[in-house]
């Protein structure tokens, strides 16, 4: 489990940890989350201006995103195989909502469910 880390870390940082959980066992499984690449660099708010303001451009300790797309491909590049993404809808959907709360999840944020081939 790798929460909440990704999007403090250099790109040439998260690079770094997948190479060493590039040596984990084949079928091993992670899960990890990271914030959109859009939301950092300020082209898509998805209502959250003020975590943008605080985290991206005042304190700067969001620095690293990616594209809901391109995460099969950095997985690939590294051993390992996108099972599932989840972006807040279906986070929502399949883990809020069944508890009976009301507790917001953001949608600059997604979750990724992956295997060790």
């Amino acid at each position: 489990m790798w929460e909440g880390v990704t999007q403090y870390l250099t790109e040439d940082g998260v690079r770094g940890t997948f190479e060493v959980l590039a040596k984990v066992g084949t079928g091993s499984r992670l899960v990890f989350t990271y914030v959109r690449r859009d939301f950092l660099d300020g082209t898509a708010m998805y209502g959250a201006e003020r975590l943008y303001r605080r985290f991206a451009v005042k304190e700067r300790l969001w620095r690293f995103g990616m594209a809901p797309g391109e995460v099969a491909t950095v997985l690939a590049e590294y051993g390992w195989r996108e099972l599932e993404q989840l972006g807040a809808s279906e986070f929502t959907t399949r883990y809020v909502q069944p508890t009976g709360r009301a507790a917001p999840v953001s949608e600059c944020e997604r979750s990724v469910y992956a295997e060790e081939l």
